[in-house]
């Protein structure tokens, strides 16, 4: 019997994140952030609007005047987090808030491929038939976030005590 691997472990004694991630995944995910980077720079990509819900949906002038004051600030929040997780992608282990924004860059790749393809809620996957690869790297990317949060709940336990 095999030992299952985790992606990420939670080492509250160090209030870090353990990294266990191996080499080509770490370089994979190099390569989607890097990716990631050119889209958000492009600003154009419809796959984008999950990133940048609409505040007033139904009031496109409200809408506009809303996405204009902070737009610039989302667009900064999602650099700063890249920069942050091309910075400690080769650690092993990384302080909590490093990991956050490992956390939020996962989590936004997710969703902008989950765009592109088109994905709901609803959508189950049957892991024994996924055949086309844009869908093994939202999975892939999902149970990264999964394992991720999971890392990350010592902080929770923590934060509750205070």
């Amino acid at each position: 019997m095999s030992e299952f691997v985790h992606a990420f472990l939670g080492k509250p004694d160090l209030n870090q994140i353990e990294i266990c991630l191996d080499a080509e995944s770490r370089e994979i995910l190099l390569e989607l952030v890097n990716q990631f980077r050119s889209t958000l720079l492009g600003d154009a990509d419809q796959s984008l609007e999950r990133l940048y819900p609409p505040a007033y949906p139904e009031d496109p002038k409200l809408n506009a005047e809303y996405d204009d004051l902070v737009h610039d600030d989302l667009l900064r929040e999602k650099l700063e987090s890249i920069d942050v997780l091309e910075s400690t992608i080769w650690l092993e282990f990384v302080e909590l808030e490093a990991f956050f924004a490992w956390m939020s860059i996962i989590n936004s790749v997710r969703l902008v491929l989950g765009t592109r393809l088109n994905v709901s809620e609803e959508d189950e996957f049957d892991f024994e038939q996924i055949d086309d690869p844009e869908q093994t790297l939202f999975v892939w990317l999902a149970m990264l976030l999964d394992e991720a949060v999971t890392a990350s709940t010592f902080y929770l336990e923590n934060f509750n005590k205070t």
